[in-house]
């Protein structure tokens, strides 16, 4: 048998042997070694969750920290491109300095297996097997029939990974993705075949994200691996103690020992509150209604919430809108569309939106105000923030913790269901407890939505009447008739809505 049979049938029984492959070729990187590239020995843990992952399509692994398995992962997307011609593997992470590591540890991986790979800029003399080449997100193996895979890494935004289909994809720290939803959407279709293919996402906790919501999901067929601090061998219990005096409580989401550790949060739910049996109501506010739009802007969401308040002072949110990767100007354009014909009392938006943009030289404020829609600055102050989302959900009860009354804020039903989940899913912060958690920031957008809403309504209303009231001229009045959209919402911004 030639040295090519050879390789080529050491691949082929590498194939159906993942533990052998690993066991005989793999390395990795022990940063405080004096070598730092060392055979990959694994622990009885990682053999055990190696063997899990294989078994299953779908797989979400919470993990302590610092316990070699993102090595696990790379070391199974080596095998996936290597011993399956024509593979494509995805790596998905936070960041795109963390997707470019994603790479380069698999390109350590396959450096270190001379026997079964070598690189195309260094072959060795008279070298006829795979091949691979490496980019900054990008490795692609050539085998001698010419047939490639491949794996890439992308940061994470929506549509990473949309447009391939794969046999492996990898969610790095998916509970720290931005776009976690988005990028799970787009993503799930593209290994979703009858044939299958393989997901991993491995992360430690982060409450109120998907990953926690996969992990705790009972029945969404996703298969659960737990991985505690004491998984490696090297920690003993001297070593946690000393560890906790360091963390003190935080030694629970970087360190847990069960996963009912991993999933106690410290600080716990900011609005533990809101219910949809206490908020959530099909009956609509009645007669004479202000009706406001609050805003949060950014060009990774835009969240719009629409909020009608009547007589009494009672405000119910009627309406929601989500989506990333809007202009400015689209911005401004979808609200006007979706608003139509309602008359607005006013736009509350934050502070920043006042900002110029480098980009434009000019603010969002100016560029919404050039589509017709003038802005309201409310407080930035997030302490006076949450005191006012607070204050508009409490739930009326009696001296018996009796609810005597419906909160001040309701929600139409169905009509707001992304806010409602924020809502119950943000979290303190850890370090300020009156306040809640910027993190994760896909909770944040509808939140900080709703805020610009309560903050301003409490400090504003006196104000907002005053002007309401004032008389209009007869000229003004013929002024507005015969004004354009925008100089009809300038003349209602400074003058109120017109009253002959």
């Amino acid at each position: 048998m030639t040295v090519s049979e050879l390789r080529e049938h050491e691949i082929a029984y590498c194939k159906n042997h993942i533990e052998y492959f690993i066991d005989t070729y793999g390395h990795i990187e022990v940063k405080d070694a004096d070598e730092i590239i060392q055979p990959f020995h694994m622990w009885q843990a990682q053999r055990e969750a190696l063997a899990s992952i294989m078994s299953h399509r779908l797989n979400a692994i919470l993990k302590a920290r610092q316990l070699g398995f993102s090595w696990i992962v790379m070391h199974i997307a080596a095998h996936q491109v290597l011993c399956a011609r024509g593979a494509t593997a995805i790596g998905l992470s936070k960041t795109e300095e963390e997707a470019k590591e994603l790479v380069r540890r698999l390109g350590v991986i396959l450096t270190w297996m001379p026997e079964l790979i070598a690189d195309k800029d260094h072959l060795p003399p008279g070298w006829d097997g795979p091949v691979f080449r490496q980019t900054a997100l990008e490795i692609k193996i050539t085998f001698p029939d010419k047939s490639e895979s491949v794996f890439k890494a992308f940061p994470s935004s929506p549509g990473a990974g949309r447009s391939f289909t794969a046999n492996l994809i990898i969610f790095d720290e998916w509970a720290f993705q931005q776009f976690a939803r988005e990028i799970w959407q787009a993503g799930f279709p593209t290994i979703n075949r009858p044939s299958g293919g393989r997901v991993i996402g491995l992360s430690t906790i982060q409450r109120g994200t998907l990953f926690e919501e996969i992990f705790t999901d009972p029945d969404n067929g996703f298969n659960k691996i737990f991985i505690p601090w004491y998984a490696d061998p090297s920690r003993d219990d001297v070593w946690y103690e000393n560890t906790r005096r360091t963390l003190g409580d935080l030694i629970s989401d970087e360190y847990p020992a069960t996963v009912e550790e991993a999933l106690m949060v410290p600080g716990g739910s900011y609005f533990p509150e809101v219910k949809r049996e206490t908020h959530e109501t099909d009956i609509p506010l009645m007669g004479k209604l202000r009706r406001y739009v609050a805003i949060d802007y950014g060009l990774d969401m835009l969240s719009a919430h629409w909020v009608w308040v009547d007589v009494t002072g009672r405000a119910q949110v009627y309406r929601e809108y989500d989506c990333s990767d809007l202009t400015v100007s689209q911005a401004a354009e979808v609200l006007l569309k979706i608003t139509a014909d309602e008359y607005v009392t006013a736009w509350l938006a934050p502070p920043d939106l006042w900002n110029r943009r480098q980009e434009t030289g000019k603010s969002v404020e100016q560029i919404f105000a050039e589509h017709g829609i003038i802005l309201t600055k409310t407080s930035n102050d997030l302490f006076d923030g949450c005191m006012g989302i607070k204050e508009w959900l409490r739930v009326p009860k009696n001296e018996f913790g009796e609810q005597t009354d419906e909160p001040a804020l309701t929600f139409l039903k169905d009509c707001a269901p992304n806010l409602i989940r924020c809502l119950q899913k943000i979290q303190k912060d850890k370090n300020k407890p009156n306040v809640y958690s910027k993190t994760p920031h896909e909770l944040t957008h509808d939140v900080d939505s709703l805020r610009c809403f309560c903050v301003w309504w409490v400090k504003a209303p006196k104000e907002e009447r005053t002007v309401e009231k004032r008389k209009w001229r007869a000229d003004l009045i013929e002024d507005y008739k015969n004004a354009s959209k925008e100089i009809k919402a300038l003349m209602i911004k400074e003058l109120g809505e017109p009253v002959l």
